[in-house]
């Protein structure tokens, strides 16, 4: 049997994949300050700003999956790709249910950073 990378709820992604999920963060980091810049410079309504939710969720969500090492999607879909291989098929109940935790904390947390930072750019007015 050969030796695997795969931690159930812990790690189900190899550095490449990693490093996908730091470049989704770094879009959604990109996407976030273009979107704060355009209301700025636009002064568009209160309302407009809670839009922020979106990129600054994206932007958490693969920041959390790289420092996790750790593929929310996968782990939705029962699979893992820690090993240089092919995407293998997770095949025990128990670690399918530690990877559903592990991605449903990954996905609150990212709506929590979504909702905080939209919450602040819509209540805190900006003077330039």
């Amino acid at each position: 049997m050969s030796e695997t990378n795969y931690i159930p709820g812990i790690c189900n992604i190899n550095p490449a994949e990693i490093k996908k999920r730091q470049f989704v963060g770094h879009l959604g980091l990109s996407a976030s300050i273009a979107f704060i810049a355009m209301v700025l410079v636009g002064n568009l309504d209160w309302y407009v700003r809670l839009f922020i939710f979106f990129p600054t969720f994206v932007a958490a969500t693969g920041y959390l999956q790289a420092k996790n090492k750790f593929c929310v999607g996968y782990a939705g879909a029962g699979k893992h790709h820690a090993d240089d291989g092919a995407v293998e098929a997770v095949t025990t109940s128990e670690s399918l249910q530690a990877d559903k935790r592990k991605a449903q904390t990954i996905n609150l947390q990212s709506i929590l950073v979504g909702v905080l930072i939209a919450a602040l750019f819509t209540i805190v007015p900006f003077a330039l």
